[in-house]
């Protein structure tokens, strides 16, 4: 399985959950290559599942579950899974269990990758969120996009700025990221660090600062904000690289 937090490894754990912790970090990891059913031709679809969700899941192909597919905590991504695009054979479950979750797409385009993300609805459900990959960053720049996967009724601004700019008087590279939707890609500069810092819409008090932010060149990344834990503050995020 592929872990895709924001927060890796060079910080101190406890700044997995505290949403003004400052970091190096590198947004996006490597490319993964496919498993599961069939190889990859323009019948099939590519799909890298990411859990936004408090339950651990599978992602079956055919009924199987592949390695870097089972037993997904939350932040994890599975490794890009192709399937039959007209006829896919793709569920995804409670770890460890048959129960299959309803909600993933029937169809998909041939040939196309797509990020589909789980995360919480109302009353305890799990919800799908499909999105093709068909964005190419320009030569030499990565691409960056953001789902919001907390609660319907909140929006999100994303700053993307040089190290230590203020925010008073810049502008948000993503803007009004509503609950349950995808912002579309952009072109992000990867020759140096960034800083990227989250607030509430129209808002100028940072709700999570990733500190200084690494983008790899040539690939697409998806931010993820999800809801803080019950009882806490402190937004929780994550990132997708897309297949």
């Amino acid at each position: 399985m592929h872990a895709r937090t924001f927060v890796l490894a060079a910080l101190v754990a406890s700044c997995a959950t505290l949403g003004a912790c400052s970091s190096d970090s590198v947004l996006g990891l490597r490319l993964d290559s496919g498993t599961g059913t069939g190889s990859d031709t323009l019948n099939n679809a590519r799909i890298r599942l990411a859990n936004a969700t408090a339950t651990r899941l599978d992602l079956a192909a055919n009924g199987v579950i592949f390695a870097g597919n089972a037993a997904l905590d939350f932040g994890q991504s599975s490794s890009c899974t192709p399937t039959n695009a007209q006829r896919p054979d793709l569920t995804v479950r409670e770890a460890g269990t048959l129960r299959a979750l309803p909600g993933l797409a029937t169809t998909y385009q041939s040939g196309v990758n797509y990020t589909v993300i789980a995360y919480p609805g109302s009353l305890g459900t799990t919800l799908f969120a499909t999105i093709a990959d068909v964005f190419a960053p320009i030569a030499g720049q990565s691409a960056l996009r953001v789902f919001n996967g907390s609660l319907t009724g909140t929006s999100y601004d994303v700053y993307v700025t040089d190290i230590g700019a203020p925010l008073a008087t810049a502008a948000p590279q993503f803007s009004n990221v509503r609950g349950g939707t995808f912002s579309n890609f952009g072109n992000a500069s990867s020759d140096t660090a960034r800083q990227v810092r989250i607030t509430a819409t129209g808002s100028k008090v940072v709700l999570f600062d990733a500190g200084a932010t690494a983008l790899i060149a040539g690939q697409s990344v998806t931010l993820v904000i999800a809801s803080p834990l019950v009882g806490a503050t402190p937004l929780r995020v994550f990132t997708v690289s897309s297949c």
